[in-house]
């Protein structure tokens, strides 16, 4: 939905929000506003989860620099923080792929995390290079993919851990659920905008913000999909972990009891 601001629209891609409608310095308000949440969500896991390891620690972080780069993406629509924000979404999705690879599997050597950078790669090069439809076409095929066969091999925990630990039934069919709305929601506001902005051939009187929508679910259904990664990673490596809920029983936290019982000798010793 163009129309004309401060930076000139060289992105593959234009959303249904309508362009420059609350700012000239701002294309899309209401997706740039929305990408925050990503900003949140990424940096609150890193800090409250017992991520006891650097690869979740980055991984938490890396939605955060997905939430950045949308926000300068749908603040400008222009090719450039169009990658800053795609780029970060392979990198976080390999990251936690990896992560599943080895909770399942087991440890690969060093050839898996080599094979992985190398798909990072060449993934950040075919985005970054091509230009238009090929260049959206090359990202959502590559992370589109890493999607799928990240949510079949958490399917496969939870089909294995469902009874035995119900953390893992929870986070898995409660992410999975809110995960799948963002895409809906994604999905009819790239392909059916006129029917959903407010105008004449919309359904609707009022045009709803679906892709802003779709931040804040997203946001939210990976959280708890990567909370679930971090807590089978800890118990299929021996750590004793539970789920614990804070924010008046909102999030869930994945809390080691090995680090939780070194805390309470610690401050006993301090006494």
């Amino acid at each position: 939905m163009s129309s004309q601001g401060i930076w000139p629209l060289t992105s593959s891609v234009d959303w249904c929000e309508d362009n420059y409608a609350h700012s000239y310095y701002i294309a899309e308000f209401w997706n740039t506003i929305s990408s925050i949440a990503m900003i949140i969500f990424g940096e609150v896991g890193a800090r409250i989860n017992s991520c006891n390891s650097f690869r979740f620690r980055l991984a938490f972080r890396l939605i955060s620099v997905v939430g950045l780069g949308s926000l300068l993406f749908h603040g400008t629509l222009t090719s450039q923080m169009q990658a800053l924000d795609e780029v970060p979404m392979v990198w976080s999705a390999l990251t936690l792929l990896y992560s599943l690879i080895e909770s399942i599997f087991g440890k690969k050597g060093k050839w898996l995390p080599i094979l992985l950078a190398l798909h990072a790669v060449l993934c950040t090069a075919s985005i970054t290079i091509t230009t238009g439809a090929l260049q959206f076409a090359f990202f959502h095929i590559s992370f589109g993919s890493l999607e799928i066969i990240s949510l079949i091999l958490m399917f496969q925990i939870y089909s294995k851990k469902k009874n035995s630990h119900p953390p893992i039934k929870y986070l898995f069919e409660k992410g999975l659920l809110i995960f799948l709305g963002a895409v809906t929601a994604w999905l009819i506001d790239l392909h059916l905008c006129d029917y959903v902005n407010g105008g004449e051939k919309s359904i609707l009187p009022y045009n709803p913000q679906l892709h802003a929508m779709w931040h804040i679910l997203a946001s939210v259904g990976l959280y708890l999909l990567v909370v679930l990664i971090l807590y089978n990673w800890h118990y299929e490596n021996g750590r004793k972990c539970k789920i614990e809920w804070r924010y008046g029983g909102l999030v869930p936290v994945c809390r080691t009891l090995d680090v939780e019982n070194t805390n309470k000798t610690m401050n006993k010793a301090a006494k």
